[in-house]
């Protein structure tokens, strides 16, 4: 009866498929211009991806993410 089943394949597709909707969240928050919204729906994107170790979406999420604060958030002096 203790057959060990492992999960781990569907985990990371799971993450993967997590973050992928997530970004098209993004896509659409950020066509109705609620930049606050995209920052966070990004950070969890990243995380999903972090979790499911996709380090190629992982790096384009984080660029995105800089590009989206830089452009929108900067400083005002």
């Amino acid at each position: 009866m203790s057959k060990k089943i492992d999960t781990s394949d569907q985990f990371i597709q799971f993450y993967k498929k997590k973050g992928d909707y997530l970004i098209s969240l993004v896509d659409n928050h950020y066509a109705n211009r609620e930049y606050k919204k995209c920052l966070e729906l990004l950070n969890q994107a990243y995380s999903m991806y972090q979790k499911g170790n996709c380090t190629e979406d992982m790096a384009t999420t984080k660029k995105r993410f800089d590009d989206i604060k830089g452009t929108h958030f900067r400083k005002k002096e």
